[in-house]
């Protein structure tokens, strides 16, 4: 199975405006936050949650991530 890195990438990218959620993690789909909470565990016992979106932190202004 080819995975498709292009939309991998989009999928990545929020396509809405984040920092109401600095210092949260968020689950992604197709680019639009479907929940957030404070650490990913919690945020993976969400049932708005599916296992294939993706989780990331948002990281508090100023701060620096790495992912």
């Amino acid at each position: 199975m080819a995975i498709d890195v292009t939309r991998a990438q989009q999928e990545l990218q929020p396509q809405e405006d984040l920092s109401a959620y600095a210092g949260q993690w968020v689950a992604l789909r197709d680019g639009l936050v479907v929940a957030a909470a404070p650490n990913p565990a919690a945020l993976r016992e969400n049932p708005e949650v599916h296992a294939d979106d993706e989780l990331v932190p948002v990281p508090e202004p100023g701060a620096e991530y790495f992912l």
